[in-house]
């Protein structure tokens, strides 16, 4: 074989192991959208059972058997972290999408006044159960703050989100420049459901993973390897993005909107994702420029690399998991036209979360890995280790064995 030929076969094969996730998300939304009858709904392979439950009951089991009992331990004790990515998710990102939706009502900017309560509806959501997780581990961030928040912000996501719609919901409608009043109907959350689908799918697992490593430690790492069972949880989120774009094509939710609106929304998306990622990262790190002197009180309050891409992932992903539910509760006496509208920018805004998020793994992986080598520089010639950083950033290493 000529060189230039071996040389592109490894030049390709180096691609495909690096970014295999991201090629793998373009043939299930392809799928998706030419057989949607397959992974949707009720369709053939049963997803809401198969995917929906089956996927992310893997995903937790493996991620209770990947974490060491001890730094989970760890993990629920530090409230401080738990409240700047809960506050983030919850309240700052909620509260400025539906500031910034009110003023684009004001100025009557011509999109669907539906699309945008929906664009409103998506930021009110908790974070996403399972893709901050895997991306968290993938990027060596610190998984048992991307897990431990999952869990919680969707527990909390329960009684916030249609708190959040509710309140919400009378002044857009109120703003929009159409007469939208019609669309406006009651519903009631089915907490205890929800909950008990919770526990189902992210408690019981988790906790089924944490025994099985406490029993039995040694077989479990050998499997974690033979198995590659991180692989094995990226492909569960495949199968996931393949369930929830089924359901969106057999909907129809992408037809019943143009395709200017589409692309002004992921647009959209797209930049809020970024800029709230960004902003995530500067409320961790809390960075001063070169020429300051940095106080030793912000050095304690800044997020170790690990713990910020944690903040990072977890802050600025939303879930379709609450959000169309969500969607068919509060407009359930509206038509199904209506329904699909509202639930567009989720859907477009979780496919998209994943592509850039998964971009972003590579990037924060490097800088994650740059980190622990200054330290290991730095390390061996300090007396003395700041104590908070230290205990932090040693509670990673997990990762690597």
């Amino acid at each position: 074989m000529p060189i230039y030929l071996t040389l592109a076969k490894n030049r390709t094969s180096q691609l495909l192991k690096k970014y295999w996730f991201l090629l793998g998300l373009a043939i299930v939304i392809l799928l998706a959208c030419q057989f949607p009858n397959v992974a949707r709904k009720e369709g053939y392979i049963h997803a809401e059972w198969s995917i929906k439950w089956g996927a992310v009951i893997i995903i937790f089991l493996i991620s209770g058997m990947s974490l060491r009992t001890r730094i989970l331990a760890q993990t629920i004790l530090r409230v401080r972290l738990h409240f700047l990515i809960q506050f983030i998710n919850l309240v700052i990102i909620p509260f400025f999408v539906f500031g910034l939706v009110l003023l684009l009502f004001k100025a009557q900017v011509p999109l669907s006044s539906l699309l945008l309560i929906g664009v409103v509806i998506a930021a009110s959501t908790p974070t996403t159960v399972s893709s901050n997780v895997v991306m968290t581990k993938n990027a060596q961030g610190n998984e048992a703050s991307a897990l431990m928040n999952a869990a919680l912000g969707n527990a909390l996501g329960i009684f916030v989100s249609p708190a959040l719609v509710s309140t919400f919901q009378g002044p857009l409608l109120d703003a929009t420049p159409e007469d939208e009043s019609q669309n406006q109907v009651g519903g009631v959350v089915d907490f205890v459901s929800v909950l008990k689908q919770l526990g189902i799918t992210v408690m019981i697992p988790l906790a089924v993973g944490q025994g099985f490593q406490w029993m039995f430690p040694e077989q479990v790492a050998k499997i974690k390897d033979k198995w590659r069972l991180s692989d094995v949880s990226s492909v569960c989120l495949l199968l996931m993005v393949w369930s929830v774009f089924s359901d969106a094509v057999y909907s129809g939710s992408f037809s019943s909107v143009t395709a200017k609106d589409i692309v002004v929304v992921a647009v959209m998306n797209a930049t809020f994702y970024i800029g709230f990622s960004l902003f995530c990262l500067l409320l961790a790190r809390l960075p001063l420029p070169s020429f300051i002197n940095t106080p030793p009180w912000v050095k304690r309050l800044r997020y170790s690399r690990e713990d910020t891409v944690a903040v990072m992932y977890c802050g600025a992903t939303k879930t379709v998991a609450m959000g169309v539910p969500l969607i068919n509760v509060l407009y359930q006496n509206a038509n199904a036209g209506i329904v699909g509208v509202l639930s567009t920018p989720l859907l477009l805004y979780h496919v998209e979360q994943l592509i850039l998020g998964n971009l972003e793994v590579e990037l924060l992986k490097k800088w994650v890995l740059a980190g622990r080598q200054e330290e290991e520089e730095v390390l061996p010639t300090t007396t003395t280790v700041p104590c908070r950083e230290s205990v932090s950033t040693s509670s990673n290493k997990y990762l690597d064995e």
